[in-house]
């Protein structure tokens, strides 16, 4: 029985972090209304932070609706450059900007040919 908490324990100490670099918070902020909105901000000393701000958009009826989200983020990177992200996160999905990011093109010709030859592959466009 001793030597199953004695190999308990080392395995804890084995799984435990080794030689983490202490990261402090410089700020922290969090708001929150009496409808669910709320915002929040931290800075860490590692170049880490954040922000965001959430409405709460009631629907029709009790218990529904959404939230609309913006907030940004910010990090070091190991490249040793600082990457920031600004977003947007509502009913249309999450919508984050960058210069980084990779850009979608805006059609692909085929499927502007395609578009044209079959319009009716294209019937939920239209609704």
């Amino acid at each position: 029985m001793k030597l199953i908490v004695l190999f308990a324990f080392v395995a804890v100490a084995a799984a435990a972090p080794q030689n983490q670099p202490l990261v402090k918070i410089l700020s922290q902020s969090f708001d929150q209304d009496d409808q669910g909105s709320y915002k929040y901000a931290y800075e860490l000393d590692n170049g880490q932070r954040a922000d965001e701000a959430g409405q709460s958009i009631p629907g029709p009826e009790p218990e529904t609706g959404s939230i609309d989200v913006q907030g940004s983020y910010a990090f070091l990177a190991d490249d040793g450059n600082t990457y920031s992200v600004s977003y947007r996160a509502n009913e249309g999905g999450y919508q984050p900007e960058a210069d980084f990011l990779p850009v979608a093109p805006s059609q692909i010709p085929e499927y502007a040919q395609l578009r044209q030859e079959h319009p009716e592959l294209f019937w939920a466009e239209t609704q």
